[in-house]
């Protein structure tokens, strides 16, 4: 096309320098500029001389220079008869023009841009930090949002594995509980844990990070840079504070363990029960009888126990059937006098004729037998680790007729603090009793436990309730810590368990000595499973003038064929309902004459007798159960 055929722009007034310019024309060629986003360019005759003249080719006002390479690019050839809306129109002042040619497409451009990019990488941060939420959450899931294939990879990996575990261990927890608490209380896992569980907290706290600096967006500014620092902060001390307190859990049982439980090669012991490895660890041994022990070694008497040793005031044999859990709680008087010995054994042999030596009879009932055998004979049991517990064994022996396979020895202190660690522990309490006093040394009491149904005791007032004997006498105790005992186990639950977790691991380890080894204990979490869901709770308790015994000339033959008589008795089903709560019985003495000896001997004071008694089968068992519920009105 040549120039004669190209229309001529003539020119205006408007191409003075001077001349005002028309706002409303410049905004409209800005508009076509920058928002259609249109290369403007001017007609090639533009700053070409007419034809044929002489006149010098006009040159641009300084005004109107701009870079070259991106603003005076050539105009594509137009068709003839099109429309030119790129062009600028022939009335538009020429400064509006070169003004708006030279300013508004970049300009314009760049202050569009920030906002542009700020909404999108704000949404690309929300995206990241609901990625790291998901790697709390679950670990590594959310590096499956992460550009890198190798990170998704990693990702799926670790939150299936983390699905993996849990539904592992949540199966077993609502299927196998006892075998769960078997595995959490052998000391080797217990200690492999520890380590395991910190390595898992620091895995998981990498996740969480790796995960957000993967996927945040690039060039964030510095404040949202700080806001994704704090939340991976906060999430990460989220899951690594429970995992540090499940490794210090999983460290003090293990502690606790180590304590209370010694290796089975540092136990020398006359009785052990048969225990196999098998999937039953107690298939070969129908009952196992385990002694129970008071020891009224707290620290109000630590002087006497250093000099005298422990004395056992509470005596009572558990005997439990291994297949069924039912277990039958046998109560012995701890001033039982003459106490005899298996024919053959150790005992027998330095006491053939019973328990009896020189001095006050006092001093020689059962309750002695431990300090007597550890303080002054040092040759009894001499291969025995716990000298005065082994005796003591054959002392219930040959009281009950049943073999006792091991001992637990509890502490005063130390069960108190147990159940303050609990929480405390629910009880009935039929009568009023006194707590302190002494009637020998004429002592009163300091206050008293009111009687009332489901008193609920702090440790304190508990080891009153089971001790107490200023206005009551020690058969009515004895039957008091038979119903403490059961409700000890009928309100401990896992719940509790976790909820006062370090302070009852502290009161267990203070509280217990014991014969039974770290490789037996998985076998006697799974009996003590079984006792609780299953099992029923009976009682016999050795009262003056019944089941055979009588504080001047027990009957040790019709006692042990008693006992016989009772873990023979089959068992009522276990109530589906909660069982009641634990109550003091106050069982009356056969006949006045035989309480009033009874009181004598005791050093305590008569109590009048109950309106109500509990119901006892012919054998002389009791259920623990009704022998501890309310007995008042109502």
């Amino acid at each position: 096309m040549n120039d004669a055929g190209r229309p001529r722009r003539a020119l205006e007034p408007d191409d003075v320098p001077d001349s005002p310019v028309d706002p409303s024309r410049a905004a409209e060629d800005v508009d076509r500029t920058v928002i259609r986003n249109e290369p403007f360019s001017f007609p090639e005759d533009t700053f070409r001389a007419p034809s044929g003249s002489g006149a010098p080719k006009p040159q641009p006002s300084a005004r109107t220079t701009a870079p070259t390479d991106s603003w005076f690019r050539p105009a594509a050839p137009s068709q003839p008869g099109a429309s030119d809306d790129s062009a600028p129109d022939d009335s538009t002042p020429r400064e509006a023009v070169a003004t708006a040619t030279t300013t508004a497409p970049g300009a314009a451009a760049r202050a569009a841009e920030p906002d542009a990019d700020d909404g999108h990488s704000r949404r690309h941060l929300r995206s990241s930090l609901l990625l790291t939420v998901a790697s709390a959450v679950l670990p590594g899931s959310g590096l499956l949002g992460a550009p890198q294939r190798g990170l998704k990879i990693l990702g799926g990996v670790t939150a299936l594995a983390s699905v993996a575990a849990a539904a592992f261990v949540g199966y077993f927890a609502l299927t196998d509980l006892p075998r769960v608490a078997r595995v959490a209380g052998n000391e080797g896992f217990l200690n492999r844990a520890t380590w395991a569980l910190v390595l898992v907290a620091a895995v998981w706290v990498g996740l969480i990070a790796l995960t957000q600096i993967a996927t945040r967006p690039e060039g964030l500014r510095r404040g949202r840079r700080i806001l994704g620092a704090v939340v991976v902060t906060a999430l990460a001390f989220g899951v690594a504070a429970p995992t540090a307190v499940a490794a210090r859990y999983s460290r003090d049982t293990s502690l606790a363990l180590d304590a209370i439980l010694k290796n089975k090669d540092d136990i020398k012991s006359n009785s052990k029960p048969t225990i196999g490895t098998g999937a039953d660890p107690w298939a070969d041994q129908a009952r196992v009888n385990i002694l129970l022990l008071g020891g009224d070694g707290d620290a109000a008497r630590a002087a006497q126990v250093a000099k005298y040793s422990i004395r056992t005031d509470t005596i009572m044999v558990a005997s439990i059937d291994t297949k069924t859990g039912d277990t039958t709680l046998i109560q012995i008087p701890r001033n039982v006098q003459y106490t005899p010995f298996p024919k053959g054994s150790e005992m027998a042999a330095a006491f053939p004729d019973g328990f009896r030596g020189d001095g006050d009879p006092g001093e020689w009932y059962i309750n002695t037998i431990w300090q007597h055998v550890e303080l002054d004979y040092p040759d009894l049991m001499a291969g025995s680790t716990y000298r005065g517990a082994d005796a003591l064994k054959q002392g219930v022996e040959g009281v009950t007729g049943l073999e006792i396979n091991q001992f637990v020895l509890l502490n005063i202190d130390g069960l108190s603090a147990l159940i303050d660690a609990m929480g405390g522990v629910t009880v009935n309490i039929n009568e009023k009793l006194a707590i302190g006093g002494d009637t020998a040394k004429n002592v009163k009491p300091k206050s008293y436990l009111e009687p009332g149904p489901d008193q609920h005791l702090n440790g304190y007032n508990a080891m009153w309730y089971a001790r107490s004997r200023y206005n009551t006498n020690d058969y009515n105790r004895m039957a008091r810590q038979s119903c403490l005992i059961d409700a000890i186990v009928d309100q401990a639950n896992p719940q509790t368990l976790l909820t006062n977790f370090e302070p009852i691991i502290k009161a267990s380890a203070d509280m217990l000595a014991t014969d039974i080894t770290d490789d037996q204990l998985g076998a006697y979490i799974d009996l003590a499973f079984r006792v609780k869901d299953k099992g029923t709770i009976k009682r016999l308790v050795f009262s003056n003038g019944k089941n055979g015994y009588s504080y001047n000339d027990p009957d040790f033959a019709k006692m042990r064929a008693v006992v016989t008589d009772a873990i023979a008795t089959a068992p009522t089903a276990k109530p589906t309902t909660a069982k009641p709560k634990p109550t003091s019985t106050g069982e009356a003495p056969a006949s006045p004459t035989a309480k009033a000896t009874t009181e004598a001997s005791e050093g305590g004071t008569p109590s009048s007798p109950k309106s109500t008694k509990p119901s006892e089968s012919p054998e002389g068992v009791q259920d623990v159960g009704d022998a501890c519920a309310w007995q008042g009105e109502g």
